[in-house]
């Protein structure tokens, strides 16, 4: 957290962040961002709070489901810890994206799932590539929807050269899949021999896990619906967004939305300076040019930032310490007695 690359682009993101808001005249006053978050109302954020936390399970079974499309089953001699073993590896996952940069979480899950079964860090990995690419995919067809719903075809010119490179980024990856599947072999002889097995799963993990679509699709718009309906309760809460039901959830949905696309820019640890910056952007879109506004958009912000960055910062952290640091240390001290029993009784050790 202390590494300079962590914190040089978070210095530079607010710097910019603070330049633009200076050049849009936006008048934020910490008092009265304090008075909007003393009206927040409480039994909406609490509810955005459990829906944020609802979404979990439903990003574990889509990941087990990925897991067995590659082989990881009892028939293969695959026993994968079980459902709440996995949401634990996924939480601390997304616990390490939030205090390293480059989405290094994600490596971190292939790794802590190797720990725990027999299987194959590359393959693994390439399952969780392709669940980022299921949930880019799925996230920019919902993200034109509310764009067309919200906006009504008038999309800035900024959000509309974000979105462009979103869609290039989407026509990459494609490219690159059937890339992938086509010239495998010609691409494994051009890997090293020493990393020509590790190829191999990573290709077979990623390739592999697009299978039972008709159950992985609705599974991800599941888990971007519950991140909409946890922004509009936390923008209801605050009083930011008002009108007609259709509106309020097009506007939570496309702020939403553009959000989680901002996240995987791996810009900074946890998106921290980028994402308020541009999801300030995106709220302007739907709210007056008021002081008054503009306060309640970055109160709105903050609470939102507390259930998605700071929840994941702290029970994150006492989970990997609670796990990581005293299991291990339990664990270790277990293993140091039993030698000592061993070495002790050499008679029971040969009867073992």
């Amino acid at each position: 957290m202390l590494s300079w690359r962590t914190i040089v682009p978070l210095v530079a993101v607010i710097v910019v962040f603070v330049l633009v808001g200076r050049s849009l005249s936006l008048e934020l006053n910490p008092a009265s961002i304090a008075a909007a978050l003393g009206h927040t109302n409480l039994w909406l954020f609490l509810l955005a709070f459990g829906v944020y936390y609802g979404s979990f399970p439903v990003r574990v079974l889509r990941w087990k489901l990925l897991l067995q499309n590659v082989g990881y089953h009892k028939e293969q001699g695959v026993h994968l810890p079980n459902f709440l073993h996995l949401n634990k590896i996924l939480y601390l996952s997304w616990f390490a994206n939030v205090i390293v940069p480059a989405k290094l979480g994600d490596v971190y899950r292939a790794y802590l799932l190797r720990q725990e079964a027999d299987v194959s860090t590359t393959r693994t990995f390439g399952t969780v590539l392709a669940e980022r690419i299921l949930d880019l995919v799925v996230l920019l067809l919902l993200f034109i929807s509310a764009i067309l719903i919200s906006l009504h075809g008038q999309l800035p010119p900024q959000l509309e050269l974000a979105l462009q490179v979103c869609l290039v980024l989407v026509f990459c990856l494609i490219v690159g899949l059937v890339v992938l599947r086509v010239w495998r072999d010609q691409i494994g002889r051009l890997i090293p021999v020493r990393f020509r097995e590790q190829y191999v799963h990573f290709q077979e993990g990623t390739l592999g896990s697009f299978k039972r679509l008709h159950l992985l699709v609705p599974l991800t718009v599941g888990v971007w619906t519950f991140e909409s309906l946890r922004f509009m309760c936390v923008a209801l809460a605050a009083g930011l967004l008002g009108g007609d039901p259709l509106h309020i959830f097009a506007a939570a949905l496309f702020i939403a939305l553009g959000e989680s696309l901002l996240t995987t820019v791996p810009l900074t640890s946890g998106g921290v300076g980028f994402v308020e910056a541009g999801m300030f952007a995106m709220i302007l879109l739907f709210t007056p040019h008021t002081a008054a506004a503009h306060n309640t958009a970055a109160a709105t912000i903050l609470l939102d930032r507390l259930i998605s960055l700071v929840s994941v910062l702290v029970f994150g952290g006492i989970l990997f310490f609670f796990t990581m640091v005293i299991g291990k240390g339990l664990q270790r001290r277990a293993n140091t007695w039993k030698s000592v029993d061993t070495a002790a009784n050499p008679r029971v050790a040969s009867s073992n």
